[in-house]
């Protein structure tokens, strides 16, 4: 029912900007109840504001696409078991860890360069049944791609394990021609190929993994499937739900996206409900920082909790509260905030 009016609220409200002020100022007023609620009342003694933690297995990816802020000279990081656990141990150890409803196996590298994934995925497969068997809360598994490494073998595979419970695929442009010239090194007609293969695989075996896609759609087009090409429309047939959205600026990152400032917003949802954590250990405020600009913490060093709990996250909740998000480097530009 949610999701159903917010769609409502999408259609009806989307080509009247006027609204946005209205809808935006009580979002702010939300920040505003959920910041005092979780950081003056509970203090992290009870429960987080977390909803979703990403986990980025590997560092660097394999395609350049053209709107991507990943800066591909940095250092190149792939998870390890001790890392996984240290993180997904709060799980089975600690009850504040059930806020976070949902981990995504994505950051900015692509998760399926990891030359270890599968003993990764077990790994995830170890805490998640873990918690089935002591009646402990365990989050969903959504799985980001690029898809162009995700061939049958791998797909039978990954089906098998019975951890992932969406795999979301990454695709833009609506035709061929413009997908790969959005994202430099994919092919289309490898990306069709192992899209469909997945969707036959996952209903031969009977699975309950759900696909989806989230879609970038250049400015000049309209946001549906009418214009686009008959292959592109297949795939979106195949899956459980997409969303299609334009280019955004990587928290100001891509000078050809940047926007005015929007003044009127209070408070950031990614901010408040999102933690990343990276290949080496290091956590950050959110997928926004693609290139590790807002690190707070390292959980080889500092619990998860007091890492979400840090004197610097607070800081920032409290001056995008306040709203002064320009004195955040990473936050001042960006235009998803």
């Amino acid at each position: 029912m949610y999701i159903r009016f917010k769609l409502f609220i999408k259609i009806l409200f989307y080509h009247k900007p006027v609204i946005w002020p209205i809808l935006e100022t009580i979002q702010g007023l939300i920040y505003a109840l959920k910041y005092f609620y979780y950081y003056k009342v509970l203090k992290g003694e009870k429960g987080m504001s977390i909803k979703e933690v990403n986990i980025e297995f590997s560092s660097q990816c394999n395609l350049r696409c053209q709107f991507c802020s990943l800066d591909h000279l940095k250092p190149k990081h792939l998870i390890t078991p001790e890392i996984m656990e240290k993180f997904l141990a709060g799980f089975i150890n600690d009850k504040r860890y059930k806020s976070i409803k949902r981990i995504n196996l994505y950051n900015g590298g692509e998760v399926l360069l990891h030359p270890k994934r599968l003993e990764m995925l077990a790994v995830l497969k170890k805490y998640k049944d873990l918690a089935k068997q002591q009646g402990k809360h365990f989050p969903e598994i959504h799985m980001l791609t690029n898809l162009v490494l995700l061939r049958e073998k791998l797909a039978e595979q990954i089906i098998k394990m019975d951890v992932v419970d969406l795999l979301g695929i990454s695709f833009d442009g609506g035709n061929p021609e413009a997908f790969e010239e959005m994202r430099v090194n994919a092919k289309w007609d490898i990306f069709y190929d192992n899209a469909k293969a997945f969707d036959r695989i996952r209903k031969e075996k009977g699975s309950k993994v759900k696909m989806t896609a989230i879609s970038c759609i250049p400015g000049d087009k309209s946001r549906s499937l009418d214009w686009m090409h008959p292959q592109f429309q297949e795939v979106y047939r195949l899956l459980d739900w997409y969303e299609l959205r334009r280019l955004h600026n990587w928290a100001g990152d891509i000078e050809e996206f940047k926007v005015p400032e929007k003044k009127h917003k209070i408070g950031c949802a990614l901010l408040m409900e999102q933690m990343v954590l990276l290949p080496n250990g290091d956590v950050t405020i959110c997928c926004n920082d693609l290139n590790s600009k807002s690190v707070i913490g390292n959980v080889l060093k500092t619990d998860f909790m007091d890492i979400y709990n840090c004197e610097q996250r607070v800081r920032y909740l409290r001056l995008h509260l306040e709203g002064k998000k320009d004195q955040i480097p990473l936050c001042k530009n960006c235009e998803t905030f």
